[in-house]
């Protein structure tokens, strides 16, 4: 079979698995477009195609684009990297101004500023609310990635140029890119023009695969972190920029040398020896099989992205689709395309949901009582948990946690993990094969909590082994771990293990020993009725 036609076999096979309402793939080089793919519905409602046309917001990926515009106007040396962020907005004075954050460290996430707050749905505003931010971490020290620090920078790109980021971005980038489908902004003007968004129904537990998708609550969207809109066909020119090292069909948009600091000056995200990662000034780099690949993925409320180039194989990937933002698997799977493209056998197994590659590792009894589950693998990987005479299956929810559809076990993400040497299952409150027993009294903050902030519409906190954990079933910028609750001594709540971690969480009012609401990062929480 030709490309086009085993790319199409691979979206098709991954849609049968995943929730991936419609998507629109294109193949480039640097020379230009090998192949535009599309399969599936723009909405799923009328049952309107994909097409060429068809526009999705690309989310995060809009960083790599805000990363560029600050690169050129370094090139023009209307900015530059290491300036602290104070000459540009004079208001920005966190730490009482005890520690200078640089453009680069927002631009590399090692500002140690918050994620992001999703309580003011204002660029300006978002941004003025950080003036007297705290963070516990020397800039540059630490990659904790940031919306808010993205936020900023399309600030700063507004107060040097005088133009609405929106204006500055079109007539900078997308116009010289040849971008005409695109836009720099979200308007309800352009909603006509976007496939429909798509979110779980049900946003209080793990979507199996069967799970239903309703349309995804529409909003515009300005700032730095997730302004853009794109077919696949525009995004692919902006790959092909990316091939081309900082330029496209002879227009150059910044300068070979600010294109090197960009993807070498980097922040550690690890990975493995052979194949170590970094995040640059605005895109992840990573060294594949003694190649450079230069990736991101972006996650809007309703549309799920991803952008691939390896810059010695010559070849790029977009990948846009409408699936629920939260839904990972389009990263896995764009990935496996630029590795098809470049010679590798094609595998759609691997989006398997019910093939789990470590499945072994799962397998025993753990808890006792009510309280017990048998874990059996299946001969094709799969899993069964069986519990109170019923047996359910697990699924992958490509986070490095798993669903399940087993009638009582079904509220929470499972997972294993080794405590003091024991192997112990991990499901919401339960952490089943330790000594620990569940609380007999519960804790006044454990319960669920709802806001109508469409970024992360929910989570649970639960007392697990005498700890506090909040954990989120779905959600676009909610934790796809389950991060520990540690209490301060100003009697807020840290969210992660890690003292260096700028989040908060903050209790308010109890009645009848329970807390009525709680305030993470500026964005209210309150009890929900439905526990």
């Amino acid at each position: 079979m030709d490309m086009h036609s085993v790319v199409s076999q691979l979206a098709r096979q991954v849609r049968t698995w995943w929730p991936v309402t419609g998507v629109a793939i294109s193949i480039v080089t640097e020379a230009g477009e090998s192949a535009l793919i599309t399969e599936g519905c723009a909405d799923a409602g009328t049952g309107v195609p994909v097409t060429d046309r068809t526009r999705f917001e690309i989310g995060s990926i809009s960083k790599t684009f805000t990363a560029f515009l600050l690169g050129q106007l370094a090139d023009e040396g209307k900015l530059a990297f290491e300036a602290p962020v104070a000459n540009y907005l004079p208001w920005f004075t966190p730490n009482n101004g005890s520690q200078t954050i640089r453009v680069r460290h927002l631009m590399q996430h090692t500002s140690g500023l918050l994620a992001g707050a999703d309580a003011l749905p204002d660029a300006a505003a978002r941004g003025y609310a950080l003036r007297n931010a705290r963070t516990y971490a020397e800039p540059g020290e630490m990659f904790h990635y940031s919306n808010e620090g993205y936020n900023l920078l399309g600030l700063i790109v507004e107060h040097v140029t005088g133009k609405p980021l929106a204006n500055a971005m079109a007539e900078r980038l997308l116009g010289p890119l040849g971008m005409h489908d695109s836009t720099a902004r979200i308007t309800h003007d352009d909603k006509a023009l976007l496939a429909t968004g798509y979110q779980f129904l049900h946003d209080d537990r793990p979507p199996l695969p069967s799970a239903p998708l309703t349309p995804a609550t529409w909003f515009e969207y300005s700032a730095a972190d997730a302004n853009v809109t794109a077919t696949a066909s525009d995004l692919g020119k902006f790959a092909r920029m990316l091939l081309g090292r900082g330029a496209l069909d002879g227009t150059r948009i910044v300068t070979p040398e600010r294109f090197e600091q960009i993807i070498t000056d980097r922040a550690d995200l690890g990975g493995t020896a052979e194949c170590p990662r970094g995040y640059g000034l605005g895109v992840e780099v990573e060294h594949v099989d003694g190649h450079t690949w230069l990736l991101h993925s972006g996650g809007m409320v309703g549309y799920r992205s991803f952008l691939a180039v390896d810059l010695d194989g010559g070849h790029g990937v977009a990948v846009l689709t409408n699936a629920p933002g939260e839904c990972r698997a389009i990263e896995l799977f764009g990935r496996h395309v630029l590795s098809v493209v470049q010679g590798a056998a094609p595998d759609p197994a691997m989006f398997d949901r019910e093939s789990i590659p470590d499945a072994q590792r799962y397998v025993g009894t753990y808890g006792t009582g009510s309280r017990q589950i048998r874990v059996n693998a299946t001969a094709d990987n799969g899993l069964l948990l069986t519990s109170d005479g019923i047996t359910g299956k697990l699924y992958d929810t490509g986070e490095g946690r798993l669903a399940c559809d087993h009638p009582h076990w079904s509220t929470y993400h499972h997972s294993v993990s080794t405590i003091a040497g024991k192997p112990q299952w991990l499901c919401g409150p339960d952490s089943l094969g330790g000594d620990s027993a569940p609380a007999s009294t519960p804790h006044p903050l454990a319960g669920c909590y709802r806001s109508y902030t469409p970024w992360y519409p929910s989570f649970r906190i639960v007392q697990r082994a005498g700890r506090l954990h909040m954990i989120a079933a779905t959600g676009v910028e909610a934790p796809s771990d389950e991060p520990e609750l540690i209490e301060l001594d100003d009697g807020t709540f840290r969210v992660g293990a890690d003292p260096r971690l700028p989040e908060r969480l903050t209790a308010g009012p109890a009645l009848d020993g329970a807390v009525l609401w709680v305030d993470l990062d500026g964005c209210h929480y309150t009890r929900s009725f439905r526990e």
